[in-house]
């Protein structure tokens, strides 16, 4: 077992047993777990990179092979299926460690049965102290595995729309620059909103399958499912649908607020290319002027008079003011 594991799970205890008034053990044990007289159900959490995991899940629960297999795997994507009458569920939960990035998700599996509830992963996940010491405390009442799940969903939901609340507000923020930005130096912006559209797109993707696992949990017709259930599946599934229609809110005002600072870079550069033309069209006829007059060989005229400086300097300005006159009745000064 990896360190960063063993570390989250001196906190969290590997199991939880349940009788019907509450909490009957808690064991720090990652043994199979086996009921005593009065006790309901166990939640157990198990590492699904530890070589043990496999071995447990088909040789001492008995869960088909195929099955564990899926729990065990090492890439997953958010699903969910029913093997008889359990449900197996793969979700993604925000990643609340510290110096991590929230959008960098976390993969839970869940096997829920009529008498047991089977979470694994592989990196340290938050919620699932938060879970426990909401039990611990008295504060949460589970009274099924299927409660205890929802809880468990209830509470990523939640963390994903509070991210969603902060990227929700960042958009706002990056909307007032985007509209104030009038200049090249303001266009730093566009790494802003690139570093929050790789965010919503990371979250997103693991997000909108999401919804369509509480829509189809909705609809589905087990018995494990209690009205109850059904009632808060659906709160789960809205609230996961408000996310991801919040972050398609927020992905398409990126769009067009990087259409916006490019439309705007654009001006900039052709507002500063028009008056680099202006002023080579003004200097180039005097710059070619004072070449020709610099060139050093003879017969130029009037270099011995004392007069001939001033006189050139005249003809340069009034020459400039001749170009500068025609461009204005040309309209091309007009931009």
């Amino acid at each position: 077992m990896n360190e960063e594991l063993s570390c989250e799970l001196t906190a969290f205890p590997y199991a939880v047993i349940f009788k019907k008034s509450g909490i009957s053990r808690i064991l720090n044990s990652k043994q199979p777990l086996v009921l005593k007289r009065g006790e309901n159900f166990f939640w157990q959490h198990l590492d699904y990179a530890d070589a043990e995991t496999l071995n447990t899940l088909v040789n001492t629960y008995g869960i088909e092979q195929d099955v564990a297999e899926a729990l065990c795997d090492d890439s997953t994507r958010p699903r969910y299926f029913r093997e008889d009458e359990a449900l197996v569920v793969i979700l993604r939960s925000i990643n609340y460690n510290a110096g991590a990035s929230p959008e960098d998700m976390i993969s839970l599996r869940i096997f829920i049965a009529r008498d047991k509830i089977i979470t694994l992963s592989h990196r340290r996940l938050p919620l699932l102290g938060q879970i426990y010491r909401r039990l611990s405390s008295g504060n949460l009442k589970i009274n099924s595995p299927m409660q205890l799940f929802l809880s468990l969903a209830q509470d990523m939901a939640d963390g994903i729309n509070d991210v969603v609340i902060d990227i929700t507000e960042n958009t706002a923020d990056l909307e007032e620059k985007v509209l104030d930005a009038d200049s090249l130096g303001d266009f730093y912006l566009q790494n802003q909103i690139s570093d929050t559209r790789r965010k919503i797109i990371s979250i997103r993707r693991y997000t909108a399958p999401q919804k369509e696992i509480f829509l189809s949990l909705q609809n589905d017709k087990g018995s494990f499912l209690s009205d109850d259930d059904r009632g808060d599946i659906r709160e789960i599934y809205n609230d996961i649908t408000k996310a991801v229609e919040d972050l398609d809110y927020c992905r398409d005002h990126m769009a067009v607020f990087r259409e916006e600072l490019q439309s705007k870079m654009s001006v900039s550069m052709a507002k500063i290319m028009y008056t680099i033309s202006l002023v080579m069209v003004i200097f180039t006829p005097l710059t070619l002027l004072t070449g020709m007059l610099g060139m050093n060989v003879g017969g130029i005229p009037y270099s011995g008079s004392r007069y001939a400086f001033a006189a050139v300097c005249g003809i340069l300005l009034l020459l400039a003011l001749v170009i500068v006159f025609l461009m204005k009745r040309l309209k091309w000064m007009n931009y």
